[in-house]
């Protein structure tokens, strides 16, 4: 057993008082109370950003493997299924369902709200494809993607090679950013 002393310097060989208990509660309480929010934030924040970041590695990869291989690659989208998948434009169309099938999905429970494309149509229901050329060039498109209440918009410029990332739902026309960029 050792011997304490309490905050009057007297010798204690009882252990804790009942205010150094409650103090430490206190603090724990403190702790726990500015930790939870945070945490809430980083665990639903971190889906949307996932998925942009998935995003933003696949157009800087395909443009760079385009540029390499001398060969245009296509990142397909299954915009109501939140999916995707690469094909290149010399896969047959056997091959082109096969890796179909093999598709790969976004974060869970990230939506995909809808992607409009260089015509400035915008698709909400149907699959969307972004061209990749090997003259290191895109289609240029705009996507938007929704986690809950949180939105984000991902502007793939097509000269570029970088995404823009909005932390909100943004309208705009895919003409504007070519001419933008000109």
């Amino acid at each position: 057993m050792s011997i304490r002393t309490s905050t009057t310097g007297k010798l204690n060989k009882r252990g804790f008082t009942l205010v150094e208990i409650l103090l430490v509660i206190v603090l724990i309480a403190i702790v726990i109370a500015l930790a939870v929010p945070s945490t809430r934030d980083v665990l639903s924040g971190d889906s949307l950003k996932k998925a942009s970041r998935q995003f933003i590695g696949l157009e800087r990869k395909l443009r760079v493997e385009a540029v390499r291989d001398q060969m245009d690659y296509i990142l397909c989208i299954d915009v109501p299924n939140a999916a995707y998948w690469i094909i290149s434009s010399d896969m047959t169309s056997e091959k082109q369902a096969e890796v179909k099938k093999r598709q790969q999905h976004l974060p869970h429970d990230v939506a995909i709200t809808d992607i409009v494309d260089e015509n400035n149509k915008k698709n909400s229901t149907g699959e969307s494809r972004i061209i990749f050329k090997k003259s290191n060039i895109c289609s240029p498109a705009i996507i938007h993607l929704a986690y809950q209440e949180d939105k984000m918009t991902l502007v793939i410029n097509p000269f570029l090679g970088v995404t823009d990332i909005r932390d909100k739902y943004m309208d705009m026309p895919v003409n504007a950013l070519a001419q933008s960029t000109l």
